[in-house]
């Protein structure tokens, strides 16, 4: 007589198959939330991790669902709404390259490392050889010369293999396959017949068919003898469809007869477990957060010692090394110095590079003739030094209209030292240090104070026309001398030690 079939018993075609069957229970445990408002909500959410037939409420690696006989208490019996077209994901045991979704042709290739053993029963005394298998699997033959490669040992660890994998457990003594084990050692079946006879056997049987409901046997032997779960409902369905009219020997035959199970097992191979779902690796791997690990102390190369360890580098990378840092610009430096006043031409060519210095450009001849000419004679008649006239043009009209009356004071601090000190200000200290002298005693003061300061002797004495000089200390230094030096004076009036972000220029014209 038909019947109801239970919650979870049989596939169902119909989408919100759970609750149609509950309302036939009068018996069901109370819901303090209405399954059909809940259950077509779910349907916009992503689908879980769980078998494409079963419940999430399996605490087993199979995630097919269990059935509780007394779920009186906080009931989670709620399907996932798997179309046909869905496919669950499954993790490869081995090289994540040899999937074998996106590589078919890869389903031969053992797993290495990276997976589980693989037993292989090459060659037998009694005549059965199998060939190397190729990627669309091998096909028996018959060799009459002996072999000794394996020993008896040996043969019965490729047979304990395949009860583990098709039993899952060891078996008993009484339930072992005898005949099954003699035929193989004898060379007279094949690796894939020996574990054909054990799926058929009554203790395969009683273990994963008789007492357990259609689809849930389909999973578990599908895991045994093809070594990974179902993909989705299209496949379920098919072996479903395949038991309701043959029976469990034919989804036997079907799945170890299969082009998979002969392209990644062949003739000889004892199947193994190829593919995992994500929380049966889960369930399988240890979380670092519950495992309490002894701290090792592990010998690591100081920081220092592995930054000064030169490594192999090319000639382009040398090249390139040596060109950083102070450019050929500081080599090629010429200092001018006044050593005699009796040579007019040297002494022309030593005017000329103070006024570059001071100005930053050649002067023209009617410029100089107008204010520099008395200060030239004194030069060439020795009444001042270098120094004195070095001087005496920074206190000039045409330096104080074109250095100082356009710009803030910090900027004509910072074109003072360009110009008088051959670098870049060193610091905030520095820049309130000459603020207070431009500020009390004007542009004659402050360049007063930095000629005749301790620095100022020493670099270039009363000789020398000061030039650009690349200090080294402190470190910020040299990028900021670089960058006064490198960047136009009219074109740019930009700082290049702001302490905060410059205002508008102040014109003292």
């Amino acid at each position: 007589v038909p019947y109801l079939r239970g919650l979870g018993q049989e596939a169902q075609e119909c989408r919100n198959w759970g609750p149609q069957i509950d309302l036939f229970n009068y018996s069901a445990p109370f819901r303090k939330v209405p399954q059909f408002i809940t259950l077509f909500a779910g349907y916009n959410q992503p689908l879980p991790d769980q078998h494409v037939y079963g419940i999430g409420n399996d605490p087993l690696e199979i995630q097919f669902g269990a059935i509780f006989p007394k779920e009186t208490r906080n009931p989670k019996n709620r399907p996932a709404p798997f179309g046909k077209d869905t496919r669950r994901i499954l993790i490869h045991q081995g090289a994540g390259i040899d999937n074998q979704l996106s590589n078919p042709s890869a389903r031969g290739k053992a797993p290495g490392s990276l997976g589980p053993k693989v037993f292989k029963l090459d060659q037998l005394p009694g005549g059965y050889t199998s060939p190397k298998k190729s990627t669309r699997g091998a096909t028996s033959s018959y060799s009459s010369s002996s072999s000794v490669k394996f020993s008896e040992s040996s043969t019965q660890a490729v047979i304990r293999a395949a009860y583990l994998q098709v039993f899952g457990r060891d078996v008993f003594d009484g339930q072992r396959q005898k005949v099954a084990e003699i035929k193989l050692e004898n060379g007279d079946i094949t690796m894939r017949e020996f574990i054909r006879m054990l799926a058929k056997s009554d203790v395969f049987r009683n273990m994963y068919w008789s007492k357990l409901y259609v689809c849930k046997a389909i999973e578990y032997i599908h895991r045994r003898l093809l070594g990974r779960p179902t993909y989705g409902r299209q496949e379920m369905n098919a072996f479903f469809d395949l038991c309701s009219k043959k029976g469990f020997y034919a989804l036997v035959d079907k799945i170890i007869d299969s082009v998979e199970y002969n392209e990644a097992f062949g003739e000889d191979t004892v199947p193994y477990e190829r593919y995992l779902t994500p929380a049966g690796l889960s369930m399988r791997t240890m979380r670092s957060s519950s495992v309490a690990e002894p701290s090792v102390a592990a010998d690591e190369t100081p920081r220092f010692i592995e930054l000064g360890t030169a490594g192999d580098r090319g000639d382009i990378e040398l090249q390139n090394r040596i060109a950083q840092g102070v450019s050929k610009r500081r080599e090629q430096t010429k200092v001018f110095k006044l050593t005699n006043t009796s040579d007019k031409v040297a002494l022309k060519t030593l005017i000329q590079a103070a006024y570059r210095q001071i100005f930053e450009r050649d002067l023209n001849p009617y410029v100089v003739k107008n204010e520099f000419t008395a200060l030239e004679s004194k030069l060439g008649n020795n009444e001042i030094n270098l120094k004195e006239f070095i001087e005496a043009l920074g206190c000039s009209p045409l330096y104080v209209k074109q250095f100082y009356a356009p710009y803030p004071n910090t900027k004509v601090i910072e074109l003072g030292t360009k110009h008088f000190l051959g670098r870049a200000p060193r610091n905030q200290a520095e820049i309130r240090t000459y603020n207070q002298i431009l500020a009390t005693n004007g542009i004659k003061g402050f360049i007063n104070a930095m000629l005749n300061s301790v620095e100022y002797a020493e670099a270039f004495g009363e000789d020398t026309v000061p030039y650009r000089r690349f200090p080294t200390l402190p470190a910020a230094n040299f990028p900021n001398t670089e960058r006064l030096y490198n960047q136009l004076t009219k074109q740019n009036d930009d700082l290049v030690v702001p302490s905060f972000e410059p205002v508008a220029a102040i014109d003292r014209s």
